[in-house]
């Protein structure tokens, strides 16, 4: 008697059938990971649009633009901010200064010619024990191509950084800011770092780069830190405290005479009658 039906499948074949099958399987996966990751990269991706630059910084103040008036121990320097375009950092900076936050605090690092560092109630910039994780030092990091690190500059200094499982594939990170500060003057734009800056061709790259050769500032630093305020009135006081003797220790960039940071005003600009 003769049995009919399929044949049974030889171990052989159950091999190619389970080879098959993973490598069906690690190509749909494959696929899906690429998908995902091209997503993210998309999403992610820091890429400046040039469309969008506008060189506000070098704007007159008009009646009514908000600003905060800094006063030192070097003198005065009043900045024009910009909530409409860095609205976190400025609404930080602003409740900060009207608690009285600031009085008292220390310019704590200087930088000669180049920039300055303040708001700390501790000489050497530290923050106090705990306070990092407060929600005012855990202010998302703003970037536009409205604002750019040139002289003059308001910007919030960095005081942390996270990165997920999902971010560090693609590189990217969460950038936090918070109380203290860095106020640009300007490095030396020798004829080397001008054609640095004219390296790139396209239009809207050189429109920064111009107004970095024009102007003065830390190119260096562009789209790596917020910008949310520009000086206006005190230019003096500028140089003044970034040209200030240090202590002249190793790796020591406080004034060797303190500078201290007595009061910040916010107000409204008034033009002049």
């Amino acid at each position: 008697m003769r049995l009919t039906g399929p044949k049974p499948k030889t171990p052989g074949k159950k091999r190619l059938i389970r080879t098959l099958t993973l490598c069906m399987v690690f190509t749909l996966l494959s696929s899906l990971a690429f998908s995902f990751w091209f997503m993210m990269m998309r999403r992610y991706k820091g890429v400046i649009n040039y469309e969008d630059i506008e060189l506000v910084q070098f704007e007159e103040p008009q009646k009514g633009d908000k600003i905060a008036v800094m006063h030192t121990t070097a003198g005065d320097m009043t900045f024009k901010l910009y909530p409409e375009i860095a609205p976190k950092s400025v609404a930080n900076f602003c409740e900060l200064a009207e608690s009285g936050y600031y009085d008292g605090t220390y310019i704590f690092r200087v930088e000669q010619d180049v920039f300055f560092a303040g708001g700390s109630a501790d000489a050497e910039g530290n923050l106090p024990q705990g306070k990092a994780g407060t929600a005012q030092e855990r202010v998302p990091q703003e970037l536009s191509p409205k604002l750019w690190p040139f002289r003059g500059a308001l910007c919030s200094l960095t005081t942390g950084t996270e990165r997920s499982f999902f971010k560090a594939l693609v590189g990217r990170q969460d950038v936090y800011c918070g109380s203290r500060f860095l106020v640009a003057d300007s490095i030396e734009m020798t004829e080397e770092i001008q054609d640095g800056l004219r390296e790139d061709d396209s239009e809207g790259a050189q429109i920064i780069a111009e107004a970095f050769i024009e102007h003065g500032g830390i190119p260096n630093y562009s789209q790596q830190i917020t910008v949310f305020g520009q000086l206006i009135e005190g230019w003096e006081i500028l140089e003044a405290i970034t040209g200030a003797e240090l202590v002249g220790e190793v790796d020591d960039q406080r004034p060797k005479e303190d500078i201290i940071i007595t009061a910040v005003e916010i107000g409204t600009f008034e033009t002049a009658e």
